[in-house]
């Protein structure tokens, strides 16, 4: 059986891996990314995203091709700026198409101007999604994009409200890091062209893509629980933020953001900033403070003074500041978002970083091991991210994301579908806090997780002779148990694995009503709010989206029931169809299993 089930499977479901949507790192150190998310970058691609969608769901009905997305095209970026949509990026590459409208102009001609340096890079247009291209070949790890700290946003620890004028000073200091960014891009925004930023955020994305703006209705077309509900609870608390904001927090009411901007400024947040451990002191101020130091020494000793004493203090002093900045560092965090370096696309195979450099004081991008060749577009890495957490806070799904799970939460449902379920077993697992393990399981391509094939032994195993429970307790149950045993775990697993794939729906497409949604317009009377911000939807790339999404999942699935059946044909087949025959037999679709007594489902 252990042939069958694959490697056991860890979780990788950790939302950002070398940070989180968003932070920068010290000393030249990799800044890691993302409560705001992964120091990262995006790809892009010359189609529309309804292209994008309908090539994908012509790719044989399993999963969505590699096309990256953002939604721009030359176009639409004469006419004030492409909408960008967070994407990753395919493997082929696409021929890029230059941008040379005013508002790109007037972004790079800044960006240059207040000392953004990229000298080997220009944006551009790669099958209708934004990005950046190489303008010359980039040897590996030389340095591509450097950013002033002093011209990115940033939000260092315990940071005074920089725009009282917008925002009370109290509800500031209460308020988490991303509400508090987001804010101070709503207060640069209402400054208009009088904005210091004010090129840059011109060319911010101006729609609503990612799920927390989607509508119930576009919410089910994921066909998937788990990231449905974490949505819905995103929604929900972005929903409270925003109504304290209006009460507590906007100092002129007449200028109080719209709920679809306020989750708009979030969004934007949310999927473009950096985060790393905070340095407080830049080189030249700590240089400054040597040599006001050295000055003090030097005057105490022509004034008299012992110079042995003096330079004990002067080094005392410069000790106590570089390990009071080490500490320091160790456990604060500074958030930042950084114009241009934003322009960069995501792919997980690639191994750009994005760091502080302390001597420069700036934020770099140093190209990874393959460098990059002229003409190609250059990408960066969020680190290795679910396609759950890559569609939440960025709205797209990584064509085959080797970090990506599949997160079952109707396992004990399928498994109650083939055989009764003991209560008394049931309640043993949830005492040894097993039974989660059941009720929430990562699926990897690799197969499924110990725990979980634990508490499947412990409820599939034959009772003990005179009794109803198995000798000895779940946690006796690692290894495989006798033949018949793996026989039904291999059987529960593979039926598992096809109930939650007609769950899915056919070709990742989701059926009919995937194609119903997709025909209707943007502001259509089905979808004209959605559960979050408002309207503002584009309906059609949203559908095209969640297919994309339900793609990548059945991928997922498909791999795993590939390790578990070994293709086709020898005991793969007599699983498969053993599962198909039990669960149309009489009794056995349907049923919910039972609870333990005091376990949450």
């Amino acid at each position: 059986m252990a042939a069958l089930l694959g490697g056991a499977a860890t979780n990788p479901c950790a939302p950002h891996a070398r940070g989180r949507p968003g932070r920068p790192a010290p000393a030249s150190a990799p800044a890691t990314a993302r409560p705001g998310r992964p120091l990262g970058a995006r790809p892009a691609p010359a189609r529309t995203a309804a292209a994008v969608a309908a090539a994908q769901q012509g790719a044989g009905g399993a999963a969505a091709s590699a096309a990256p997305r953002r939604a721009a095209g030359a176009a639409s970026a004469a006419a004030g700026g492409p909408r960008r949509r967070r994407r990753a990026c395919p493997p082929p590459a696409a021929l890029p198409v230059r941008l040379e409208d005013a508002g790109t102009a007037a972004l790079t001609d800044w960006a240059r101007r207040v000392g953004i340096e990229f000298p080997k890079l220009r944006p551009a247009m790669f099958d209708g999604v934004r990005g950046m291209e190489a303008a010359s070949d980039i040897a590996p790890d030389e340095i591509i994009v450097s950013v002033p700290r002093a011209q990115a946003l940033t939000l260092p620890p315990k940071q005074r409200c920089p725009c009282p004028e917008y925002v009370a000073p109290a509800y500031w200091d209460a308020s988490p890091w991303f509400v508090k960014l987001g804010v101070r891009l709503l207060a640069e925004q209402r400054k208009g062209p009088g904005s210091a930023y004010a090129p840059w955020l011109a060319q911010l994305p101006r729609g609503a893509d990612t799920p927390v703006h989607w509508s119930p209705q576009l919410l089910q077309q994921l066909c998937y629980p788990p990231l449905a509900h974490k949505v819905t609870e995103q929604q929900a608390e972005w929903g409270r933020l925003y109504e304290k904001f209006l009460a507590e927090g906007v100092a002129d009411r007449a200028a109080a953001p719209s709920k679809q901007e306020f989750f708009r400024a979030l969004s934007l947040v949310r999927s473009r900033t950096f985060s790393g451990p905070y340095v407080a002191s830049t080189l030249p101020e700590r240089l400054r403070l040597a040599a006001l130091v050295a000055a003090l020494v030097a005057a105490n000793t022509l004034a008299g003074g012992d110079l042995s004493k003096g330079l004990g203090a002067a080094a005392a002093v410069f000790l106590f500041n570089v390990t009071y900045e080490l500490l320091l560092s160790a456990k604060l965090r500074q958030y930042a978002l950084c114009p241009v370096i934003d322009l960069l696309n995501h792919s997980s195979t690639n191994t750009t970083e994005v760091s502080y450099d302390y001597p420069r004081d700036a934020f770099l991008v140093a190209a990874g091991a393959g460098g990059a060749a002229s003409g190609g577009q250059v990408f960066i890495s969020y680190g290795a991210q679910t396609n759950d957490s890559l569609m939440q806070f960025y709205g797209f799904a990584e064509p085959d994301n080797p970090a990506d799970v599949y997160v079952m939460t109707s396992l004990l449902k399928w498994l109650e579908q083939l055989q009764p379920l003991c209560q008394a077993r049931l309640d043993r697992l949830n005492r040894d806090g097993l039974l989660s393990a059941l009720q929430e399981v990562p699926v990897t391509r690799a197969g499924f997780g110990a725990p979980t094939l634990r508490a499947l032994r412990y409820l599939l195993i034959p009772s003990a002779p005179g009794g109803d429970a198995p000798a000895g307790p779940p946690s006796s149950y690692d290894a495989p148990a006798d033949a018949a045993t793996e026989q039904r775990l291999g059987l529960a697993l593979v039926h598992a694995c096809q109930q939650e794939l007609a769950a899915l729906g056919g070709g990742g497409g989701g059926g009919g009503g995937a194609a119903a949604a997709g025909s209707r317009r943007k502001g259509g009377a089905s979808e004209g709010s959605s559960g979050g911000g408002g309207s503002g939807v584009d309906v059609a790339a949203a559908t095209a989206a969640a297919a994309a999404f339900r793609g990548e999942k059945r991928k997922v699935l498909l791999a795993c029931l590939e390790q578990l059946t070994g293709g086709t044909g020898g005991t793969g087949a007599a699983l498969a169809g053993g599962a198909a025959a039990a669960a149309t037999s009489p009794g056995g679709a349907g049923a919910a299993p039972p609870a333990p007594a005091g376990a949450a489902r």
